[in-house]
Order: C-alpha cells, then sequence, then structure tokens
C-alpha cells in the first residue's frame, strides 16, 4: 500500500508494487510518454462533479467567443424612393343608382301616414346617436317632450312640439321603433332622395376649406356670405346626423364648427356687420345650437348661448328682426331667427320669452285673414314669405289645424310647386320653407308638395364628375335657377337641396291633427 502523500509518488509506488508483467503491459498500451494517456487517468481519477463543472465552462466560454468573434450578417438595404402618383378618383356613372340601403327597391314602410301625429312615449337613450344610413335603432338623443311656456300673442299657442333629440336636426329615433331609416319610407322618401342626400354631402365635403369654412366666391358665389354659407353646409351634414363625434363627416363637422365659433365676437354675434347680417348671425347661431343640442358638448354651449343673447339684443322693439340691429323687421330675416330661437330652447339654452313674442306679433301685422304672409306689411304677400310666415307659427306651437296655417299651406299648393326653372327669388330658399311647412302639414298638402319636390331635385342634381352631387341648370352650366342662388353659389344651393331632403326623418312631424 502507498504511503507517500504526493499523488505522483503515490502512483510510482503502486507501480512499482505491481509484478513486473503486468506493469509492461501497462506500458505497452498507453506508453509512459503519451500526455494524452497521462491526462485521461489523471481526469479518470476526479470526482464526476468537477469534471462536470470544467466541461460545461469551458462550453460557455467557446460559445461567448464565437459572439465575439463572429461577425454579424451584413443586409443590404435598398430605398427605392418613387413619386407617388395620385389615383383619379372614379368616374360616376349617371346611369348608376346609388345605393345608400343596399338594396334596389325603393324603401317601403310598413304604413303611409295621412296626417302627423305626436306620441309621447319614454324613448330610449343611447350614447351612440344615429348617424350613418344603414342605422336603424331607437337612439334619438336629448329631451323627447320639448315644452315651451312662452305665452305668445296672436294665433300661436306654444306647447308641446314633441321633436326630442336635443335640437331640430337631431330627431333620428322613430317614436314607434325604427329611425332615419324607417321614416323616410314613412314620410315619402325612397333610396334616391337618400342617395341625393349622401351625393350633396360629399360634395360639401370635397369642396371645404382646410381652416372648416366654405368660401363663396371661390365656389362661384357672386358675394362673400362665407359664414351664412358655411352654417348652412354645416347645418346639412347634421340634418343628416352626423356629428363632430361620430360618423364618417365628423372631421368634416368639427373643422366648420372651430371655424364658426371662431369668427364669433366678444358680444357673441357672427359675421362682419353688413347689409346681410341678420341672415348670417341667425343661420349661424342656429348650427351651434343644432351642434350642441345633437351633441351636448360642454364646450359649444358658451358660443351657442352668446348667439342667442345678441340675437335677443339684435332684436327690433316687441317685433322680429332684419339685416342690422334694432332695425324695423322683415319676415324672411324673422324666419331664420326664430328657427335658432327654437333649436336653442330645445338644445336647454336659455332663450328670452320676449324673441317669440315679439316673432308672433310682428308675424300678425304681416298676415292676412287669408293665411297669406308678406315681407313687410306696406308690401304684398307672396308664396315665399307666406312658406316663411307658416314655419314660424308652427315652431312657436300654433297647431295644423289652425285655420290660418291651413288657407296658407293651400295658397301654397295652388300658387307654386317646386318645378326647376329659372326665377327672380331663389328657389332652394321657398323650396326649403314650404317643404319644412307642407310637411308639417301632412296629408294631401304634403303629397301634393313632396312629389314634385323629390323630382326636381333629384333629377336635376349633377351626377358623375367634379360636380357631382350639387345643382346645375339642365345644359350642366352654373347658371342656375336664381338670383339669390348666383350671388350665394354652389355650396349654398348644395346644402339647401341636401336640407329639403333631409325633411323625412330632420323635422319629424311636431303636431296631432
Amino acid at each position: 500500500m502507498a504511503t507517500s502523500t504526493d499523488l505522483r509518488s503515490a502512483i510510482e509506488e503502486v507501480q512499482q508494487s505491481l509484478p513486473a508483467e503486468q506493469l509492461a503491459e501497462e506500458q505497452l498500451v498507453v506508453g509512459e510518454g503519451d500526455w494524452a494517456a497521462r491526462l485521461e487517468r489523471r481526469v479518470g481519477a476526479l470526482p464526476w462533479w468537477v469534471v462536470s463543472a470544467t466541461v460545461h465552462a469551458v462550453v460557455f466560454l467557446l460559445i461567448a467567443l464565437l459572439a465575439v468573434a463572429v461577425p454579424p450578417p451584413q443586409t443590404d438595404e435598398v430605398v427605392i424612393a418613387t413619386e407617388v402618383v395620385k389615383q383619379k378618383p372614379p368616374e360616376y356613372d349617371p346611369a348608376k343608382q346609388r345605393d345608400i340601403f343596399k338594396n334596389t327597391k325603393e324603401v317601403q314602410a310598413e304604413q303611409q301616414v295621412e296626417n302627423p301625429v305626436v306620441t309621447h312615449e319614454p324613448m330610449e337613450q343611447s350614447d351612440h346617436f344615429e348617424t350613418d344610413n344603414n342605422m336603424d335603432k331607437r337612439t334619438s338623443r336629448g329631451s323627447e317632450d320639448a315644452i315651451s311656456d312662452i305665452p305668445l300673442g296672436g294665433t300661436g299657442t306654444v306647447g308641446s312640439i314633441g321633436v326630442g333629440g336635443g335640437g331640430l336636426a337631431g330627431v333620428f329615433g322613430y317614436r314607434d321603433g325604427g329611425g332615419r331609416k324607417k321614416a323616410v319610407g314613412r314620410w315619402g322618401g325612397s333610396q334616391a332622395t337618400e342617395s341625393a342626400v349622401e351625393a350633396a354631402l360629399l360634395w360639401l365635403a370635397r369642396h371645404q376649406d382646410p381652416d372648416g369654412h366654405w368660401d363663396t366666391r371661390k365656389l362661384e358665389g357672386g358675394e362673400q356670405y362665407n359664414e351664412g354659407v358655411s352654417g348652412l353646409a354645416l347645418l346639412a351634414f347634421l340634418g343628416a346626423g352626423y356629428t363632430h363625434k361620430s360618423g364618417k363627416f365628423a372631421d368634416n363637422v368639427n373643422r366648420a364648427i372651430n371655424w364658426l365659433i371662431k369668427q364669433q365676437d366678444a358680444k357673441g354675434a357672427f359675421a362682419r356687420p353688413s347689409h346681410k347680417f341678420g341672415y348670417q348671425h341667425a343661420i349661424c347661431g342656429l348650427a351651434l345650437a343644432e351642434a350642441y343640442g345633437m351633441s351636448q358638448d360642454p364646450r359649444l354651449q358658451e358660443p351657442a348661448q352668446k348667439a342667442v343673447d345678441h340675437t335677443i339684443a339684435h332684436q327690433a322693439a316687441y317685433s322680429g328682426w332684419r339685416y342690422t340691429e334694432k332695425e324695423p323687421a322683415d319676415t324672411s330675416v324673422t324666419g331664420w331667427f326664430v328657427m335658432q330661437l327654437k333649436s336653442a330652447k330645445i338644445a336647454g339654452l336659455k332663450v328670452d320669452g320676449i324673441g317669440f313674442q315679439g316673432a308672433s306679433k310682428f308675424l300678425d301685422s304681416v298676415t292676412g285673414k287669408e293665411g297669406t304672409t308678406a315681407y313687410m306689411a306696406e308690401r304684398g304677400p307672396d308664396q315665399r314669405m307666406t312658406a316663411v310666415g307658416l314655419v314660424c307659427r308652427q315652431f312657436m306651437g300654433t297647431p295644423n289645424t289652425d285655420p290660418l296655417l291651413e288657407k296658407g299651406a293651400d295658397y301654397l299648393i295652388k300658387t307654386e310647386l317646386p318645378k326647376w326653372e329659372h326665377t327672380d327669388y331663389g328657389c332652394f330658399y321657398y323650396w326649403y320653407y314650404g317643404t319644412l311647412a307642407t310637411f308639417q302639414m301632412g296629408g294631401k298638402r304634403w303629397e301634393t308638395w313632396n312629389t314634385p319636390l323629390k323630382k326636381t331635385l333629384v333629377d336635376n342634381q349633377c351626377k358623375g364628375g367634379p360636380l357631382d352631387g350639387s345643382p346645375a341648370d339642365k345644359d350642366g352650366s352654373w347658371d342656375l335657377i336664381g338670383n339669390l342662388e348666383k350671388r350665394a353659389g354652389r355650396a349654398y344651393s348644395t346644402a339647401m337641396g341636401a336640407l329639403c331632403l333631409e325633411v323625412y326623418y330632420r323635422y319629424l312631424p311636431m303636431y296631432a291633427k
């Protein structure tokens, strides 16, 4: 047995103690001078865990050396710069129907309604306001029953108007279920009218300036009415249910609202003082009231309220409104102010009762026993001012069974129905008020008016090319059909045409017969 403490000496002692034959055999196999054999013999004598740790350490060291020593593969990056070519929008096919409702048939309702009937049932409230044409839900927001307690003079009696939706434009929840699509069919609209509205809105969207307004002179108008026309264009989007919070035109609506607010001065007035100031302020105020009523956006409340306050300050003493502050009233300008105040009241803004009281007193002074209305007391009545007078009285509460309203509506039907031809005044202006008035009257009067209205507006809308969605004369040129249209421009007529065709759901009938 080896007694040496040194490992090498111990091995030598063991070898010396072996028989000569066994020692010679080992030296023959491995060779005393073979370093590999000696290493193997020595490693074999080590504990297993030492060997394992050593092997792993060597492997990790090799991996680290490889990661550092081997360079990463080089990737050649080739950047190809090409000029982006804007694709030309597809040409519109005049013969192709714009299928808003995804079908090829006219919109059908379960029943046709002869006379407007208002019911006051609780309506489901939703944070999702109906904006897209294919929606069919009861999603109107706002006060279902807007009650006005303003005492009126003359024949006007204000009661529940039942518009709901927080603004005149925002009426899309239908009383017995369904929404825009159902209202369109029930009140005489069609796939063609809906398609025409959508095309008009697309034209307005294409021609909106980046800052949000519509430039009347740039859009073939003879005079600068940017504030008023921009307000009308905004109303057209709102009337179709699009707000600055939802819908594919949300950006257009938002930019238009922001631009209008920037035009408002510290007193709440819109537009620069001019002989057309009254029109422009009332239309802008109406648009803001509608936008606030539909969205209940807190940031719109203050500018909309300031516009209302300035309207009351602008009013002639216990009368209506005209172009400049406190100027003796006329029916045309008064009509826009009445609509602004009515929309503001429905939206929840504060409206001084003197506004409606003065308007009612003025209308009494220009309305005859036959229900016809004049521009001013010293002038004779005409169908355009009669239409404005009817709308004002309806919005202030006079029921459609009132004999004076019935006579006035019959006068419109007998005197002039919508038709596409040149006039000295504004056809779109007349059609707008006449549509609102006869729609609220309902029955045969509405049917008699609506039939030629649809044909006039839909058949004479440009189809195809850059003018698609806007109105044009029969030869496709921009001669249009009235001096007012020529002065205000294509954006004015496009917006007014859309507003007429939005009546099927925008102004749901407000009075029971």
